[in-house]
């Protein structure tokens, strides 16, 4: 009889240990695991996790032209899509943006889908966009990535 006690103390010792590093590991990981089935998600620079985890490099080490800007992400579960944006507000100069994209190989489309400027490159298929609102003052920039978006081809 003592032994019986003597294990059962040891397994609600263990469990109870168990319980415990679970409860560590699910609290740490639970932020990564609702990013990665968001399907919508606005932040910050200063959010760094979600300004990590979302961004892409070229939009991580595009020119701050302004001060004031936010950053949203969008998964579209139809076409497998993600979309990434910039808000820049407080101007409507994207010159700036504009010799950022040209240096990276990116080249201005004579056709766009929307009423903005698209880019793209030969070196992926992502295709970004640039609009300029005028009230209030606004440059957006918009990255989309998506296995359906056609390669640039030498004619475009």
């Amino acid at each position: 009889m003592h032994l019986i006690w003597f294990s059962r103390q040891k397994f609600i010792k263990a469990s109870t240990l168990a319980l415990f590093m679970g409860s560590i590991v699910l609290a740490i990981a639970w932020p990564y695991v609702k990013m990665k089935f968001a399907s919508y998600a606005q932040y910050t620079e200063q959010d760094t996790r979600e300004y990590e985890y979302f961004t892409p490099d070229l939009l991580k080490n595009m020119p701050r032209i302004t001060n004031d800007y936010r950053f949203e992400y969008g998964n579209v579960t139809g076409p497998e899509a993600h979309v990434f944006t910039v808000h820049i507000y407080g101007t409507t100069d994207s010159s700036t943006i504009r010799d950022y994209l040209r240096a990276l190989g990116y080249e201005p489309q004579k056709v766009c889908d929307v009423e903005a400027e698209c880019w793209r490159s030969h070196k992926n298929s992502n295709v970004v966009t640039i609009a300029k609102f005028v009230s209030p003052e606004e440059v957006f920039i918009q990255l989309s990535q998506s296995p359906y978006n056609e390669p640039l081809t030498e004619a475009e």
